[in-house]
């Protein structure tokens, strides 16, 4: 890997850790990608992207857990955290376009996505960017809490929408939310706290509230305006990870990513709702990681 230790991970925010070197002939450090737990002696790596309203530090309880064989990369979108005050992209592409420029010198290995929610969407979208450009491609793609990127497209442009989605997804068709008017910011606050990925804390700091909500809208945004051809596909095998409880992603919208790769698809059901694997239980750890290190064989379900 060019400009980076290699067994180390890049991290563009305050480090939590001992800070990657980064030797002087290669690319700086970026501020897409944090690294909580660098593991030099690590086989393998697994990139996070975080649902809609969410940021990197969602996912250090999951990075922590992992065993020392994986290292866990985590995209941080902007407009939150140590990117507080930047812009927040407005459209999956322009955050699929910032990550796949950050990821595309700085892979170790190839890795695992793994994409909760939005971010099965954005990981999709990078995979593809990485594929076309012959780089270092995943070797898989978990798709976690997120409808077939077609079902979206399919419900937005039909003018369906369902309350709730990760937040927001289904706010309609663009031109819906470009004439609507602004919805107020509790209502926004709302629909991401009822599904359990914004702290508590956030409703209760007034400017807090404020800081993040940008954020927060560019991503409802960057969903509702989300469009992909029906044939878009990937050529790595695609792992869904759903849950019996979620209101906003029934099984057969989850199961239909089968449709978006040219390698197998297989489909874990787990018990919970939209974050199922809050806590990271053990079947859910189990099963993340098996399918990190195996290739895998499974046949589509749904």
């Amino acid at each position: 890997m060019s400009g980076v230790d290699e067994g180390h991970c890049p991290d563009g925010g305050t480090a939590t850790t001992t800070p990657v070197r980064v030797l002087g002939t290669g690319p700086a450090p970026t501020t897409w990608i944090r690294c909580f737990h660098p593991k030099p002696a690590a086989r393998y790596t697994l990139v996070c992207f975080p649902h809609a309203g969410g940021s990197a530090s969602y996912y250090f309880d999951l990075s922590a857990a992992l065993d020392p064989d994986i290292e866990m990369l985590v995209v941080q979108y902007p407009g939150r955290e140590n990117r507080l005050f930047e812009e927040p992209a407005g459209s999956v592409a322009a955050l699929a376009d910032g990550v796949y420029e950050a990821l595309r010198t700085r892979l170790p290995r190839r890795p695992a996505f793994f994409g909760h929610s939005m971010g099965g969407l954005i990981g999709f979208e990078v995979a593809r960017r990485l594929e076309s450009a012959g780089g270092t491609a995943p070797h898989l793609l978990v798709a976690s809490a997120s409808s077939a990127p077609s079902v979206r497209t399919d419900r937005l442009t039909s003018g369906e929408a369902r309350s709730g989605s990760d937040a927001g997804s289904d706010a309609g068709s663009a031109a819906e939310a470009e004439e609507a008017e602004p919805e107020p910011d509790e209502a926004v606050l709302a629909r991401i706290m009822g599904l359990g990925g914004t702290s508590d804390g956030v409703r209760q700091d007034p400017e807090l509230l404020q800081l993040v909500l940008p954020a927060i809208r560019g991503d409802l945004r960057a969903l509702a305006e989300y469009r992909v051809d029906a044939g878009a596909v990937v050529g790595c095998p695609v792992t869904v990870f759903v849950a019996d409880g979620d209101p906003d992603v029934p099984l057969a919208e989850a199961g239909a990513w089968g449709a978006h790769t040219t390698a197998d698809a297989d489909v874990h059901v787990f018990e919970g709702d939209h974050f199922y694997f809050s806590g990271n239980p053990p079947k859910f750890l189990e099963l993340l990681q098996d399918a990190v290190r195996h290739s895998h064989s499974g046949t589509q379900l749904i």
